[in-house]
């Protein structure tokens, strides 16, 4: 009888942001920071988790099984170190490794203003029995730190 993979695969990934990171991480303190994640649409919150539809099949393109499915997130909001500001998150469903994850944004000199490294980091367990490949997590991931450089620019543009 073959046992749960129990083996932590690591995906890491980075981007620069034009944008400084205390209004970076204020996209993060709000409900709307889960819209950032590709493929998933939130459907309701229960005890303390938010409920939410990922669809493997938008989210990355090469997932090779698609299809939709139920996960629960844990996300906290951003706390501030003397350096940067850090956000952590969990999620868990069926055909989904168990994952926890980790924001860090630090700041970053501009040529203009200031700008942000954001540094993505996800620990996921039982990546093999799942909907996911690693390439998945690691698109969606850059496609994530996208979507927020996009809103954090936009926002920083708009002040």
């Amino acid at each position: 009888m073959r046992q749960p993979d129990d083996t932590v695969r690591r995906t890491r990934a980075s981007r620069q942001i034009a944008a400084d990171p205390t209004g970076t991480a204020l996209l993060l303190a709000g409900p709307t920071a889960l819209d950032l994640w590709p493929g998933v649409h939130r459907v309701g919150e229960l005890g303390g988790r938010v409920l939410v539809l990922a669809d493997l099949a938008d989210a990355s393109d090469v997932t090779a099984s698609g299809g939709t499915t139920a996960a629960t997130v844990r996300a906290l909001p951003p706390r501030r170190t003397p350096t940067s500001y850090v956000t952590s998150f969990a999620w868990t469903g069926p055909g989904l490794p168990r994952t926890e994850g980790e924001l860090v944004l630090t700041y970053a000199p501009g040529p203009r203003r200031p700008g942000t490294t954001a540094v993505l980091t996800l620990d996921s367990v039982g990546l093999e029995q799942s909907a996911l490949a690693e390439r998945d997590l690691e698109q969606m991931a850059l496609a994530f730190l996208d979507n927020l450089a996009r809103a954090a620019e936009a926002r920083c543009q708009a002040a």
